[in-house]
């Protein structure tokens, strides 16, 4: 997904329908609820057609790749960030709402505003 996406995500709390999210590259596919257990035995297999002494090197590769592109200052700097956010006043009714209400009920009435799937009760 690129930054323009992320941002507007980030900003506006929207969700998006599992096509949306293969469309943008946040996810690799979008498939069907009737076709998913067969799509993921089928990649599984394709998967395990490839030795599993190579597999380790082609992940290590990409790993190493991320590493020198900054995945792990990235994902550093949004841990402290979301750390410092727990630490304010929105975070903290939060959590104590979960408490009072039970997970579901939180979420449901942090959600109800935005009309996502959650609420509309759409399954897409």
């Amino acid at each position: 997904m690129g930054m323009r996406k992320g941002m507007e995500m980030m900003l506006t709390g929207d969700s998006m329908t599992g096509i949306e999210a293969a469309e943008c590259g946040f996810a690799n596919a979008s498939v069907p609820l009737a076709q998913l257990e067969a799509k993921v035995l089928e990649m599984a297999a394709r998967v395990a057609k490839v030795p599993p002494d190579l597999q380790q090197f082609n992940k290590r590769s990409v790993h190493r790749q991320m590493d020198i592109m900054g995945i792990r200052a990235a994902l550093r700097a949004t841990t402290e960030i979301q750390a410092l956010a727990s630490f304010t006043a929105t975070s903290q009714e939060w959590i104590k709402s979960i408490g009072e209400q039970g997970l579901t009920s939180a979420l449901t009435n942090r959600d109800k505003d935005f009309g996502d799937y959650r609420e509309t009760g759409k399954k897409e």
